[in-house]
């Protein structure tokens, strides 16, 4: 077949701010495979030990992420250098691709920062499009998988199918290269091993729920499965703190409570005296504890543990502690370094940090040194420190990330921030350790520091505090609340702009978890209860929603969630807050009471706990009797009840959850549903209650049988109140009948489902009457404009013996702009034409009517030869007005469908003539194979999708056709290059005739080769045509499934003699167009599925072939196509298959060199050193997990 055939039959069917955010949720995900022992991409799998963020400060120009991993065993070490776009266009034209190609060119060539062969250079990004993805993909690929620049650039450079994938990357590339190459064009050995060091990760982290962040949820679920993502929330902000001062993340320099979070299970070991060795092991050097109290640097060490903790690397850190110590930074922290050096020290150093070891211990052990002028002092500090307003506010929300780069940072660091912070709730929890103080000081001067730092503070200042506030709140919880309460009373309230910045998606920052954790944690405590839960109550009320799953709502139901109650607030004292939040709050309390029922919210990730008070957790153990539990969950059930009051939106709720109301509760409802407020009212408000109520009860009914179905006895006092209610105007009593989605209201279990349907057309019919009665026809057409299917009214109406409404629908009505009056008209002309038959149109006056609305009313009725009779009868030249519009329901058809088929062909309806050949294959039906190749050709060639049919049906079709003997050979052909893309092995539907072409023309085969490969040594195209592209992309899809091996035969037989010679016009052709290489490695991959002798494993003349001196392309992609016939697999951790199939291709190899084939045999050697390698490699990982 020529070329230019091919082009005729290519389609599209056959060919198929949030960066910052996004950058933050990239590091985070590295810093929880850090933590949980997971492995970094495209490095191996050695454990993650570093992770340098904002790496520009440490000479590197790729500098979003630098992920350091190591070797356990020889500490050897190699990283990842990240640059993270959410979005970029791989394009020579974009300055973003640009941008990064210049940082990753400077990275590549600075020795000192990056190890060839051993760090790698990753762009990370979000979605980008399926072109770039695949292009780039492919690219960096087939450079990895090259065994040098020549070969790589040959196959990229000689493959047409991917002019505008892998070869239009690879010409972005090198542009972009040249730029940042001084606008030199890069050496191609060093743009092939650039190429094979960069790496494009895709990460779908921009929405919740996606497959990456369920990944890193489900990694931390493995160490804490209460609150993960709670946790992952947490990381997020770690690492927003980190990027702010471009810090490193090690396991030292990470919060300590993000550690605890993944910490193993301790383990104790037998210890040695007691083993069964029978060694005796004496010690000979016995370590004493160290007498700290009167140690020289216990006064320094008392004063350091006021501080909490501090960078040596901040100026501003420094100059606090000169404070605080009176005396000059060097000369007071040379007794803390001699300190440093006993093994028991309370204080650590590493990288420039000193903190403590044990916060709690060592203010109980030093606490006695302390004096009131020292409290003094840092009550100063303290608001000298932490009253500092973050300037990252000062940037667009959108450039935060970015605060380090603007030099918008607070001036002290994280740790002597958070120090304090503690320092101000050891001061609030542990007062009696200072016993040197006057009584009440240190209450004192922490509730002052809370009040002066939070009271009447705006949403800057709250803002910069969040990650502090849960400490605040242990410190001094009176005077947080009193602060959280005026700041919901402020207008406006400076929480409303923080709600304003939390960015979209799932993962933008929000400013106000730190509230939330911190009247979470409040909450646990019986005397705050109400105080805290009122407060969130509050801020539930201003809350306009966002993408967080940290929402004030979703706290309140964890903390009173009568299953798994999250405070130690007794029954009484949670009754009372709830009690207080309906007052306060009655929106929100309804809302937060419907949640507390049972079966509403059957999980909970949990809530904040106590760190500095985590005492009182000692009286929680999660357990919640029964009796506890039904008396919680009927308190919220009556308390919604008596807040329903006659509130007709609240009682049809509560209605709706009448089965899951305890016994008490369901009375009171019936009691208020009786009462005269409510039976009094209008029908138009409490016809939703009646409705409500008669949903209920059927479907009950529907189900007797089911474990959450009401019994009959249940069920009566629901339906004597749905008698005193129901509405007397026809209109709202009857139209729920018209309501498809439940016909299971009128179905009973005692009878067919036919006789269930003809109780509800009856019913139909009685309503419609009542209508008539009372409204008319306009009355008939009011209530079909409401009801939720009008057809079922048009369909009653139409039933109705004795009347006839033909000229008050007809035609003026089938022109209505109304969608429901349209279906109103197509059910009654359905209905008149199914009781009355075809006469019943004939009888109709169309003089009068217009060509459309001729063809609207057909259009209506059944889709069969009768009406198409109609349609010539009464359209004649505006039959086409029905073709193109007809919903053509095939199934109606009967089994003569040519005629309409055809006719919709002519009218451009090929997808739903389609169909009628997907419906005779699926009946089993015989079908016009020439005239289903037509269709097929015809819908492939509009080049649109369509919701008729789908890949599916069309293999079944084009499976039909391949087994019709009478089929017109060349269609068929020409329908299985058009939908090549849905035909292949893996699905029992491969392109025989294609491959059978392949198989006896060795012209086809080497046209298909020329459309894929430029000539050896040729120029190509700068410009080929979507044809030319499409060609070959159909050209490499047939080539890379082709399995029949020339000289096969009809009946499966192999015809050595029909091989060689097509062989030999293949190498002639094939040498003329210098496609000869390419030709050989494609038609290699055939080979693998060559048949058998009775005495070798592969027939001899096929061996002889592949083993001739210059077919050494031949045997390079029989090699590769073995390697790769193993498909997706199973990695076993001890390689035995590898090891088994490298014994197994060594076998091979021996038997062919035994028989004369030794070129043959050493490619067989090759794939099984390939083998080899690839279970050293699989060991190898094993030794680092």
């Amino acid at each position: 077949m020529a070329i230019n055939d091919l082009k005729e039959l290519s389609n599209s069917f056959s060919t198929g701010s949030g960066g910052a955010r996004f950058e933050a949720n990239i590091q985070a995900a590295f810093v929880t495979l850090m933590l949980s022992g997971g492995y970094a991409p495209c490095l191996p799998a050695w454990p993650i030990v570093e992770i340098k963020l904002q790496g520009k400060v440490a000479g590197y120009a790729t500098d979003d992420l630098i992920v350091f991993v190591e070797n356990p065993a020889s500490k050897q070490k190699c990283k990842l250098l990240g640059q993270v776009k959410h979005s970029i266009s791989v394009t020579e034209g974009s300055k973003v691709f640009g941008e990064v190609l210049q940082a990753a060119w400077a990275d590549f060539n600075n020795a000192t920062t990056f190890t060839r062969g051993m760090d790698v250079i990753a762009l990370i990004t979000g979605p980008i499009s399926a072109t770039d993805s695949d292009g780039v993909s492919g690219l960096l690929e087939q450079a990895r998988h090259c065994k040098d620049a020549s070969e790589f650039l040959r196959q990229v450079g000689r493959a047409k199918f991917c002019s505008d994938t892998v070869r239009a990357k690879l010409n972005a590339f090198k542009s972009h290269l040249k730029k940042a190459n001084n606008d030199l064009d890069v050496a191609e050995d060093d743009l092939f091993e650039f190429l094979r060091h960069f790496h494009l990760l895709g990460y779908d982290l921009s929405r919740k729920g996606s497959i990456v962040s369920s990944l890193l949820q489900s990694h931390i679920a493995q160490f804490n499965k209460e609150i993960p993502d709670k946790i992952w929330y947490h990381i997020i902000h770690e690492v927003q703190s980190f990027n702010k001062e471009a810090g490193t993340i090690t396991f030292d320099s990470i919060d300590k409570e993000i550690i605890d979070y993944f910490s193993e299970p301790k383990l104790t070991y037998i210890p040695s005296r007691l083993s069964n060795s029978g060694v005796i092991v004496e010690s000979h050097v016995e370590i004493l504890p160290t007498d700290w109290l009167n140690h020289k640097a216990a006064n320094k060490i008392a004063l350091a543990q006021l501080l909490g903790g501090w960078d040596e690397g901040c100026d501003s850190d420094i100059s606090i502690v000169s404070k605080v110590a009176d005396e000059a930074y060097v000369e007071w922290v040379g007794d803390l370094r001699d300190a440093l050096q006993l093994l028991d020290c309370p204080l650590s150093y590493r990288d420039g940090v000193w903190y403590f070891n044990n916060r709690v211990d060592s203010w109980d052990a030093f606490g006695p040194r302390v004096f009131d002028n020292h409290l003094d002092c840092i009550g100063e500090v303290c608001l000298e420190v932490l009253g500092l307003d973050d300037p990252i506010f000062e940037l667009p929300e959108n450039e935060r990330y970015a605060a380090a780069i603007h030099g918008k940072l607070l001036p002290h660091s994280k740790v002597l921030r958070e120090g304090l912070a503690g320092t101000l709730a050891l001061l609030g929890t542990r007062y009696n350790a200072l016993d040197k103080c006057r009584n009440g000081k240190p209450e004192a001067i922490v509730n002052s520091t809370v009040a002066k730092l939070l009271m009447n503070a705006n949403w800057v200042r709250w803002g910069s505090l969040n990650e502090l506030l849960p400490t605040f709140s242990e410190a001094s919880p009176d005077h947080f609340l009193s602060a959280v309460e005026r700041a919901v009373l402020l207008k406006p309230s400076p929480y409303l702009n923080l709600f304003e910045q939390e960015g979209e998606g799932v993962f933008g920052r929000n400013y106000m978890v730190g509230v939330l954790w911190a009247l979470e944690l409040l909450a646990w405590h019986d005397e705050y209860l109400v105080r805290s839960t009122v407060a969130l109550a509050d801020i539930a009320a201003l809350d306009p929603g966002g993408n967080w799953a940290n929402r004030a709502r979703n706290s309140l139901v964890d903390i009173f969630l009568p299953w798994l109650p999250h405070t130690l607030g007794s029954i009484k004292k949670r009754q009372a807050a709830l009690r207080s939040i309906v007052a306060e709050q009655p929106q929100v309390g309804w809302r937060l009471l419907i949640n507390l029922l049972p079966n509403e919210q059957r999980s909970t990730s949990g809530t904040f706990k106590p760190v500095w008070r985590k005492k009182i957790l000692n009286d929680w153990n999660g357990e919640v009797s029964n009796q506890e539990f039904w008396e919680q969950s009927r308190f919220c059930a009556e308390l919604l009840v008596c807040e329903a009051g006659s509130n007709t939106e609240r009682l049809t709720k509560l209605v709706s959850k009448y089965s899951s109301l305890p016994p008490e509760a369901a009375e009171a409802l019936l009691t208020r549903l009786s009462s005269d407020d409510v039976c009094g009212a209008p029908e138009e408000q409490r016809f939703e209650i009646w409705d409500s109520i008669t949903r209920l009860v059927i479907h009950h009914k529907s189900f007797p049988d089911a474990e959450w179905s009401l019994k009959t006895e249940s069920l009566a006092p629901l339906l004597s109140i749905a008698e005193s209610l129901e509405p007397k105007n026809p209109i709202l009593r009857y139209k729920q009948l018209f309501s498809g989605r439940d016909y299971y209201r009128y179905y009973k279990s005692s009878e067919s489902y036919e006789k269930s349907q003809e109780r509800l057309s009856a019913d139909r019919c009685y309503a419609i009457e009542q209508v008539l009665a009372v409204g008319g026809f306009d009355g008939v057409i009011e209530f079909a404009s409401i009801v939720a299917d009008s057809q079922y009214v048009g369909d009653a109406l139409a039933d109705l013996d004795g009347l006839s409404f033909d000229s008050s629908v007809l035609p003026h009505l089938i022109e209505s702009d109304s969608s429901n009056i349209k279906k109103f008209v197509a059910g009654y002309a359905w209905r008149k034409r199914w009781k009355y038959g075809w006469e019943w149109f004939d009888n109709n006056d169309f003089s009068g009517w217009s060509p459309e609305q001729i063809a609207s009313l057909l259009c209506m009725l059944p889709f069969d030869e009768e009406a198409w009779a109609r349609v010539e009868k009464n359209l004649g030249d505006n039959s086409g007005q029905y073709w193109k519009s007809t919903p053509a329901n095939i199934y109606q058809a009967g089994e003569k469908t040519d005629f309409a088929v055809r006719k919709l062909l002519e009218y451009g309806r090929s997808d739903v003539a389609l169909e009628a050949f997907s419906r005779d294959v699926y009946g089993k039906n015989e079908l016009d194979p020439n005239l289903a190749c037509d269709t097929l050709l015809l819908f492939g060639g509009r080049g649109s999708e369509s919701k008729r049919v789908d890949g599916f049906q069309i293999v079944e079709i084009i499976k039909s056709l391949q087994n019709n003997p009478s089929i017109d050979q060349d269609k068929l052909f020409r329908v299985e290059w058009m939908y090549l893309t849905l035909l292949d092995h893996s699905n029992n539907a491969p392109p025989i005739t294609l491959e059978r072409q392949l198989a006896s023309d060795p012209e086809f085969f080497c046209t298909l080769i020329k459309a894929i490969y430029a000539p050896k040594d040729g120029q190509v195209d700068e410009d080929p045509t979507v044809d030319d592209r499409n060609i070959a992309t159909n050209a490499y899809r047939l080539l890379s499934e082709w399995r029949l091996v020339p000289g096969t035969t009809v009946d499966s037989q192999f015809d050595a003699t029909a091989f060689v010679e097509w062989l030999k016009k293949v190498d002639v052709l094939t040498k003329e167009t210098g496609h000869f290489d390419v030709a050989m490695s494609s038609f290699g991959s055939v080979l693998i599925h060559a048949p058998s002798e009775k005495d070798f494993w592969i027939n001899h003349t096929v061996a002889k072939t592949l083993n001739e001196r210059e077919r050494e392309s031949l045997r390079d992609g029989y090699a590769i196509a073995t390697f790769n016939s193993r498909g997706v697999h199973w990695v076993d951790p001890e390689a035995k298959p590898e090891r088994e199939l490298a014994e197994k291709y060594r076998q091979k190899a021996e038997q062919a060199e035994l028989s004369g084939y030794h070129r043959f045999a050493t490619t067989l050697r090759g794939v099984a050193a390939d083998y080899d390698r690839h279970a050293e490699r699989i060991l190898a990982r094993q030794l680092h997990t």
